[in-house]
């Protein structure tokens, strides 16, 4: 019943921040200032110190735009808002939330480490200079050369995903003669589970600690557990650290296995970015309005749901008689989603043939905004923001498919080829799953106090194409000629 009275809330809500967009009244967009970013006097969006419209024309469009000073002090927030608490806390950014280089240096040089999924991200964070010491591994189906990078440079922790990984990690490690640290991921109940970890209320959990409690190949000393993403609530941390301290009570009793620290993963959400759900499409089916931007009170400060989480932490260890583990988290998008831009222009303003809004096309789409497509990201006007939004425009990209969409219904003042567009909170998601289906992926940038540098160049046709082009391979002289079958 509680979920069905939040659902047609929600609903209500929807049906009248759309139906308010709709107006003729015409809609002023949300302030610059809800991403720590503000207008010029000329109504133009200023990001780290400079003008949208002069970086457009400076280094062409599509273009990445991060914002460093806005990076650095999301995670110091967030590293402080669980510091001030009072319990040790380690923090990984979640590599796969932007592996861009640059921005990772910048991290970095803040002193964060990185958790990494895949064996090439391993080695991103090594090639760039991260401790090792620093280094959390996750994810599911690990590589055994990702795992024998891992144990030969002694990174911090690797979680075991599977009875199969472990049984991987044991050979490794006597093979490299090492003892590596490993942590176990648990599925608490809450969010993620299937091909991820170890089920507490199935009994896997508890059998893997039994395997654990008798091998001298590896070092367990921590749990894991991730529940999703843009979480904006503290309840899902709450349920699973309850969940796993009670486990913890429990191994420590049956196996004398003392847990000193407990990875919470990552997920936090931030309140300009929501997830699109049925409620959504209806709306806009039915009604053909703009969809409804996040409110903005849909999130509690990060501060807020820290304080939650330690004190649930802090009461649970409590009642078991536990002594509170060191925390780590791997914050992704909090971090990084609001840093970034896309810079993008108006190609062209084409007609409607139905009557439904005018369409206008852009220089990017789904190949260089993909999340655009299952979650709500502001999309304003970079020149015009402070201009009254009193057109209706279907805002869809340059490839050749009707899925090439941005926004189906969007609010905007009157728009004109040649109009710089910007993408917001696009430092999560965006370049992970960015490709360069029939177009270049664009430059990358970074700015600060009115600089601006480049972290990656526009691709070029030849490096598109570079790997594709025919080649014949050297065999190697040990291997057998190849032969067709007679």
């Amino acid at each position: 019943m509680v979920s069905k009275l939040r659902k047609i809330k929600k609903l209500l809500s929807l049906y009248r921040t759309m139906k308010s967009a709709r107006s003729d009244k015409g809609w002023l967009p949300p302030s610059p200032s809800l991403w720590g970013m503000k207008a010029g006097s000329r109504g133009d969006l200023v990001v780290g110190g400079c003008l949208s419209r002069d970086l457009a024309d400076r280094y062409g469009t599509p273009l990445h735009v991060v914002d460093e000073a806005l990076l650095r002090e999301s995670y110091r927030r967030f590293k402080k808002a669980f510091e001030d608490q009072g319990i040790s806390c380690e923090v990984y950014y979640s590599f796969k939330t932007n592996p861009v280089p640059g921005i990772l240096k910048i991290l970095n040089d803040e002193g964060c480490g990185a958790e990494v999924i895949s064996h090439f991200e391993l080695w991103l964070a090594l090639e760039s200079g991260v401790d090792p010491g620093a280094i959390i591994y996750n994810g599911p189906g690990k590589s055994p050369e990702g795992l024998r990078l891992a144990i030969r440079s002694g990174i911090r922790r690797i979680n075991i995903n599977s009875f199969a990984e472990l049984d991987l990690m044991e050979s490794l490690a006597r093979e490299t003669g090492a003892k590596p640290r490993v942590g176990v991921r648990l599925f608490t109940g809450e969010g993620w589970g299937d091909q991820f970890g170890f089920g507490i209320d199935s009994g896997e959990a508890w059998r893997i600690f039994e395997r654990l409690a008798g091998s001298d190949a590896v070092e367990v000393d921590g749990v894991h557990f991730h529940l999703g993403s843009q979480i904006q609530s503290a309840e899902p941390y709450r349920f699973a650290a309850i969940k796993t301290i009670e486990f913890l009570a429990s191994i420590r009793k049956a196996f004398g296995i003392e847990i000193s620290s407990l990875n919470m993963g990552g997920g936090f959400g931030v309140p300009t970015v929501r997830v699109y759900d049925r409620a959504d499409d209806f709306l806009q089916q039915r009604l053909g309005s703009p969809y409804a931007p996040p409110e903005e009170t849909s999130m509690a400060p990060i501060e807020d749901l820290a304080g939650t989480i330690i004190g649930t932490v802090r009461s649970s260890c409590a009642r078991h008689g536990l002594k509170p583990p060191a925390l780590a988290f791997e914050p992704g998008r909090i971090v990084s989603s609001s840093a970034e831009i896309i810079l993008a222009r108006v190609t062209e303003i084409k007609e409607s043939r139905t009557g439904n809004p005018e369409i206008a096309i852009l220089d990017t789409g789904i190949n260089v905004a993909g999340a655009v497509r299952w979650e709500y990201h502001e999309i304003l006007s970079a020149t015009k923001i402070a201009a009254k939004h009193d057109r209706l425009y279907r805002i869809v990209g340059p490839i050749c498919t009707p899925g090439d969409l941005l926004s189906p219904c969007k609010r905007m003042p009157a728009l004109e080829k040649g109009d710089v567009m910007v993408i917001m909170d696009a430092g999560a998601y965006f370049t992970s799953f960015e490709n360069n289906f029939s177009f270049p992926r664009p430059a990358i940038i970074k700015v600060n106090g009115g600089r601006h540098s480049l972290l990656r160049s526009h691709e070029s046709f030849e490096e598109m194409a570079r790997r594709d082009g025919e080649r014949e391979p050297a065999p190697a002289e040990s291997e057998p000629a190849l032969v067709a079958d007679r």
